[in-house]
């Protein structure tokens, strides 16, 4: 099941409550209000996630996006109303400026759950072991290191990846691939409510999660449908579900 809208975030997820729609799992990488591009300020985000915390099962995780100049700000308001779990660190190795400071290659991923009894599928990351100990693939029978809360193992997109749509803070589908895989199990549901690109959507529906996206933008809007659409899956990956 996949549902798309162009509108507003706010209306569309006030829309979702009244309705009594309940998610698995929001992730979603919401504007910083840094000023990044034209509609990267005034964000309300903080009027966002008091409408998520009505819309996510008691089960369910939240994962947000965030930039380091305005992650504490977020983690703050954040740990007032969601279980904390873990801060996880995003080098996604290209970055921006450095002329009269460091260059920013960091991208912050902020993990909550809205109660105790939260999804979570342990994986490993893509770096193979400096040392293999016991057997072909050490102790544990693997020879990728598990994945940490530091994540430099995923390329970006970049200028020339096939998957790029020219959105200006465009996620791999690798990412997030992994970000689904984490923190929802097959059939469940996920919500981005600025699914930009459609990265999310894409990686949901690769994976057999069923996806409601929202975007304001109707430009990005349509490329998001088109990604989305062109994932071809049979009838029978969704769990009770039917696919668009």
């Amino acid at each position: 099941m996949v549902k798309l809208f162009q509108d507003s975030c706010f209306n569309i997820l006030e829309q979702l409550i009244s309705e009594g729609i309940m998610v698995d799992a929001i992730i979603t990488d919401p504007p910083y209000n840094i000023g990044y591009t034209s509609w990267d300020s005034d964000f309300d985000l903080f009027r966002a996630f008091d409408l998520c915390k009505l819309l996510i099962k008691d089960s369910g995780n939240l994962i947000i996006f965030q930039g380091y100049s305005n992650v504490c700000e977020t983690k703050t308001w954040l740990d007032k109303n969601f279980k904390f779990q873990n801060w996880i660190i995003y080098d996604r190795i290209k970055g921006r400026g450095g002329t009269r400071n460091l260059t920013s290659t960091r991208e912050d991923i902020l993990w909550y759950s809205n109660g105790n009894n939260y999804t979570f599928n342990k994986m490993y990351s893509n770096t193979l072991k400096a040392t293999r100990g016991k057997g072909l693939g050490g102790k544990n029978g693997q020879q990728y290191r598990s994945l940490s809360n530091v994540w430099s193992d995923i390329s970006p997109v970049v200028p020339w990846s096939d998957e790029r749509s020219g959105h200006p803070t465009q996620k791999s589908v690798s990412l997030m691939k992994r970000c689904v895989s984490l923190w929802t199990n097959k059939g469940e549901t996920v919500l981005d409510f600025t699914m930009g690109s459609g990265s999310t959507g894409v990686a949901c529906k690769e994976l057999s999660r069923s996806f409601i996206g929202v975007e304001i933008d109707e430009h990005w809007f349509n490329i998001a449908k088109q990604r989305i659409d062109s994932v071809k899956v049979t009838k029978n990956l969704f769990d009770g579900g039917n696919n668009n």
